[in-house]
């Protein structure tokens, strides 16, 4: 969970000094993204970041802010680009259990953003799970899967926990505290400092929280204000925007579902990370599967013929088929408002098991013709 900026720095640094002209364009590339006027700028631009508390601008948030967009920024470009794909997932659960939006920024100090993320003392993916508290909040890990690593249900997870440190709480910067270092150690500081103000008792905290909250801040701010400091998205090699999730109850291999959609199974293991043996084993409550949207339609016809699921050919009269994408807060309620029908239809016509939706799930729904479905 601790990520080495300063071994970054010195590496560049080592680097410029035997390099003079490098060290000139290190220096000019620098000065762009960080002038006289940025220190006032960025305190400006804090207070207007939907930070649900107390956001000082202190030196290790200036620190951290400068690591990101300074030497780091590469690496932070590369964080920004995976976030296109992960922070609609974030989003959709952290609302679904009431949790602020911008909590979304905790999955970039944990794992910089990436689900594949181990740390020296076993956890494990965006959210950097130990076993005991993956288990404790409903996540599988066996020798098929390990759902820390799944952005989905891993999400969905973190939401829990933290909506429950919340309840514990009742204040967001002692929930983050608390996600570091544990309820147990938030406790004592607010013990021995007499209060449950961060800035108050963080002194009593371990080193590493009391720097938690700064880098928090840090990467909230990044996360919202990149553009002003010259960054751009790097995306991977697959596109990132573009993505479909299904859920799937049947044991498939990779090489089946690559198969049927016209790829290679090691192709689909980026976007799949959460298992561990190229196979989806059987499950009652469905597993998530992530593809290319330029392959939905595919899998969705493949995934029909193997469950046996008529209900997608299904044409009712007086209406029109169509397919809806789901977004971050979406519920079948909501859609079935929306679409001027019941939600045991729509989990008629998607064979749907379970009332959860995730974002990116692509659902059939059969509209009357003269529905205008229109949403801001």
């Amino acid at each position: 969970m601790k990520f080495p900026w300063t071994i970054i720095a010195l590496m560049v640094g080592t680097t410029v000094s035997a390099n003079p002209s490098a060290s000139l364009l290190l220096d000019d590339d620098n000065s762009r993204r960080w002038s006289a006027h940025t220190d006032e700028d960025i305190i400006s631009r804090i207070d207007n970041i939907d930070i649900p508390f107390d956001a000082k601008y202190t030196h290790e948030v200036k620190s951290s802010i400068k690591s990101y967009v300074t030497n780091g920024y590469k690496g932070t470009e590369k964080i920004l680009g995976r976030s296109y794909l992960y922070f609609p997932i974030f989003e959709h659960y952290l609302q679904a259990y009431n949790v602020p939006a911008e909590m979304k920024y905790l999955s970039m100090i944990e794992s910089r953003l990436r689900p594949s993320a181990e740390s020296a003392v076993g956890a494990a993916g965006l959210w950097q799970f130990i076993p005991a508290t993956a288990r404790q909040y409903g996540l599988s890990i066996n020798q098929y899967v390990d759902e820390r690593h799944d952005p989905y249900k891993s999400s969905e997870a973190a939401a829990k926990m933290l909506a429950t440190l919340y309840d514990q709480f009742g204040d967001w910067s002692l929930v983050l505290a608390a996600y570091n270092c544990g309820p147990g150690r938030v406790n004592k500081a607010i013990r021995q400092a007499g209060c449950k103000n961060f800035w108050d008792l963080q002194k009593f905290l371990p080193r590493e929280t009391q720097n938690y909250i700064p880098r928090f801040i840090a990467a909230s701010y990044v996360g919202n204000y990149y553009n002003f400091h010259d960054l751009e998205p790097r995306y991977g090699s697959y596109n990132f925007k573009d993505v479909r999730a299904f859920r799937v109850y049947q044991y498939m291999s990779f090489d089946e579902i690559a198969y049927a959609v016209g790829m290679k199974p090691w192709d689909l293991e980026p976007l799949n990370p959460g298992y561990l043996a190229g196979v989806i084993p059987q499950s009652s409550k469905g597993h998530v599967l992530v593809l290319p949207a330029s392959t939905a339609e595919q899998f969705q016809a493949f995934l029909d013929k193997k469950s046996k699921n008529t209900q997608s050919a299904l044409q009712i009269k007086g209406a029109f088929k169509s397919r809806h994408v789901v977004r971050p807060g979406d519920s079948l309620e909501s859609l079935a408002a929306l679409s001027n029908c019941s939600v045991k239809d729509i989990m008629i016509w998607n064979n749907l098991k379970m009332t959860s939706l995730m974002p990116n799930q692509i659902l059939t729904l059969h509209l009357p013709k003269s529905t205008v479905f229109y949403r801001p």
